[in-house]
């Protein structure tokens, strides 16, 4: 029975959400059957008024701890977007009960307990209800998921294998955060202090069943060092330790078609030489630093109070469209041999203005191209749930996406 609407926005009054719920009026108003929600119906209409939404945008209100006012939202709607955060702390009744109802759900977590929460909790019944749960489809993880999806797809095809070692580099970046991002960092921080949840952030191959004792130990590098792979210096990024996970999984979910013997991880470019070195190194001490400092409660409730943005802040109209991204994986075997490289940038800041265009695209892909998708359910990635058909929303968004062998 066909629902009332194709997509509704949970949290459409938080930073995240009203620059996603502005991408849909932009650029698909007329074209979708689509909501707002979120707890507050004072909130969601003055977000209404602001956008000037169409009267057909209704404002449909509820809890993220009242199963019944969600399944009331998730059962009017082939697929929910969900940008409230810290997810550990308010995403799982909606991942519940949108199984329950049989609905398509997409975020844009970075919180690996989380996602293996929801993994272990619903994966299996999402399957037999035939739902997609997909989490991380922004610029973590839809870059480095669907660009390894592409690389792995043209080594296949160009030399019938795909390639055993890839790594992304980040070419360049800018871009700021948000408060409400800030909450998820800190929340994920304090989450470490207990073992398991430790362990559980550490182990790459923590989002996976099927793993057995040949399958390489993978290296996530924690310093500077000279990259032959593009024969510049690198130094850690700091979603690395994430997006991994995200790609090792839709490796067991796609029968290991990258291979079992496949290796990636994620860096930072710095550039040549001496200064190449020098600057990784400096970054990598900054980072170091910044992670003891927010570790600490005394200097982590100062940098709150006095520098970092309060949720429901983030980056101006402005700085959104003056960000940037660019990125290159490149793959080849152990030897080196059958180099092939994909290329993806985008002209906006990529935790924000490239996130809420990634997200809103996966939502439209899982709402309006489902008869083109991949046939696999439960609590999957973004390549496992919609293979390359989101590739062509996001070069039509604006995004540069290119392969080469």
């Amino acid at each position: 029975m066909k629902r009332d609407f194709q997509i509704v926005i949970w949290g459409a009054t938080g930073f995240t959400g009203q620059i996603v719920t502005e991408y849909l009026h932009d650029n698909y108003k007329n074209e979708i059957r689509w909501a707002i929600a979120g707890r507050s119906l004072t909130k969601l209409q003055s977000v209404k008024n602001r956008l000037q939404l169409n009267d057909s945008v209704e404002c449909l209100v509820g809890d993220s701890f009242d199963t019944e006012s969600l399944k009331a939202i998730t059962s009017r709607t082939d697929v929910i977007i969900s940008t409230v955060g810290p997810y550990a702390l308010y995403g799982k009744e909606l991942v519940n009960v949108c199984v329950q109802t049989k609905t398509d759900y997409c975020d844009l977590t970075g919180e690996i307990p989380f996602v293996k929460d929801s993994v272990d909790s619903f994966h299996e019944r999402a399957k037999t209800n035939e739902v997609k749960i997909v989490h991380s489809c922004g610029y973590d993880s839809i870059p480095s998921d669907i660009g390894c999806l592409l690389l792995q797809e043209k080594a296949i095809e160009k030399h019938g294998k795909p390639l055993s070692n890839v790594k992304l580099f980040i070419l360049g970046l800018k871009g700021k955060f948000s408060g409400g991002t800030l909450v998820s960092m800190i929340n994920l921080m304090k989450e470490a202090k207990n073992p398991e949840k430790r362990k559980i952030q550490t182990n790459p191959y923590i989002l996976c069943k099927d793993v057995i004792a040949e399958m390489p130990i993978q290296r996530i590098q924690s310093f500077a060092w000279y990259d032959p792979m593009i024969e510049k210096w690198t130094a850690p990024f700091i979603m690395a330790r994430f997006n991994t996970r995200i790609v090792f999984r839709s490796n067991e979910l796609m029968e290991y078609k990258y291979g079992r013997n496949f290796m990636y991880d994620e860096s930072l470019v710095v550039g040549r030489g001496i200064k190449g070195k020098l600057r990784g190194g400096i970054l990598t001490i900054g980072i170091g630093i910044m992670i003891i400092l927010m570790s600490i409660p005394i200097s982590r409730w100062i940098l709150v109070k006095t520098i970092f943005p309060k949720p429901g802040e983030g980056p101006s109209k402005a700085e959104r469209k003056s960000g940037y991204f660019k990125m290159v994986l490149v793959g080849g075997n152990e030897d080196g041999g059958n180099r092939t490289e994909v290329f993806i940038s985008d002209i906006n800041d990529p935790g924000y203005g490239s996130t809420s265009i990634m997200l809103a695209e996966s939502a439209l892909c899982l709402a309006l191209d489902s008869n083109h998708l991949p046939r696999q359910y439960g609590v999957i990635t973004p390549s496992v749930a919609m293979g390359t058909s989101i590739v062509d929303r996001l070069k039509k968004a604006g995004f540069d996406i290119s392969v080469s062998d």
